[in-house]
């Protein structure tokens, strides 16, 4: 190399992965790593990564590989604990907070109405040293939450022991009740904080709280879920969870009405004809028009068309005699 002479080299600082990365709160690693499931920490690491992005829970369970009830359970956690913000169902990153939140102050709660429960979202759920306080106190919270590990097979996170315990000490359900709710929530696959919060919110402002009333309770969510399953089957409709209307008029008609998958599906097929869909309201009317002629299999509905079919044949005889003998069809013999 020449004195003075251009050196034609540029030079690069290969950094590899490291030329994209994203900010991480140091809440999280002192807070919450160890306090934190896997699931709630896939979540808000990916909404980091795409940060003042909005996200669908649907899309971030596709991008996970995660069942959409784990997601919402991920994105409820840091919601209460203030790294995202949600609205409308779709969520971003939140400003970190410079302070960690101070714990409520324990008071002692006052006799309530079953009417008035906290609200259903509230912004502050009870923490994990009280949570930790509570389960140290009471046998029965203490329980409540390993019963709740063993149902679902798996340690619970922070928000669903946050939620059992909101569930006992501000809905007032006692725990042996929780617990049956718990194995039912599992029997049907519903295992979200949402859907257990729902359903607790109902058993305390419908008067829920002993065994006996659950027992009932949860034989009447069975025999509705039963019912829609067969409706679901006589017309071959997705897997979806029917609305209230669809779910009250199933149960009508397979526990009050008795019918059959059968004659459910020969409902549906006359509706579907007449329609083009699946429509409750018109079901319910052939089925109402069936009971109340005490039609129960599709013998008797076939025997129920024909007469119809004879009334109506016979009906327009009569007419046609009548007129002719009014000379109604004397027609001229020249036009």
């Amino acid at each position: 190399m020449f004195v003075g002479e251009k050196i034609d080299m540029e030079y690069t600082l290969q950094m590899g992965l490291w030329n994209s990365v994203f900010a991480v709160p140091t809440a999280l690693v002192d807070r919450y790593l160890k306090l934190a499931g896997k699931e709630q920490l896939q979540v808000l690491l990916w909404m980091l990564r795409h940060g003042g992005e909005s996200v669908s829970p649907e899309l971030l369970a596709e991008e996970l590989g995660l069942d959409l009830d784990s997601v919402l359970d991920g994105l409820e956690y840091w919601v209460q604990e203030g790294l995202l913000t949600g609205k409308s169902g779709e969520f971003s990153p939140a400003p970190v907070q410079e302070a960690p939140r101070p714990a409520p102050a324990p008071a002692a709660a006052p006799q309530r109405e079953l009417d008035k429960l906290p609200p259903k979202k509230r912004l502050l759920k009870p923490d994990t040293q009280h949570l930790t306080a509570r389960m140290g106190e009471s046998p029965e919270i203490c329980f409540l939450m390993q019963e709740a590990e063993t149902t679902f097979g798996k340690t619970i996170s922070p928000a669903m022991a946050s939620t059992l315990l909101t569930i006992c000490d501000d809905y007032g359900l006692p725990v042996e009740v929780v617990v049956m709710l718990i194995h039912y929530a599992k029997e049907v696959g519903k295992t979200g904080t949402s859907y257990i919060d729902s359903v607790a919110r109902d058993w305390a402002q419908s008067g829920i709280f002993t065994l006996e009333a659950a027992e009932s309770k949860l034989q009447d969510l069975d025999q509705r879920r039963q019912a829609w399953a067969k409706v679901q089957s006589a017309a071959g409709l997705p897997r979806r969870s029917p609305s209230k209307k669809e779910e009250d008029a199933a149960f009508r008609w397979v526990w009050e009405w008795k019918f059959t998958v059968e004659m459910l599906s020969a409902a549906y097929e006359r509706c579907v004809d007449n329609t083009g869909k699946f429509n409750v309201n018109y079901i319910d009317k052939i089925l109402d028009g069936w009971h109340k002629n005490g039609v129960r299999n599709l013998q008797e509905l076939e025997a129920l068309d024909a007469k119809k079919k004879g009334d109506r044949e016979n009906t327009k005889t009569y007419d046609i005699e009548e007129l002719e003998k009014m000379s109604f069809f004397d027609l001229p013999e020249e036009l």
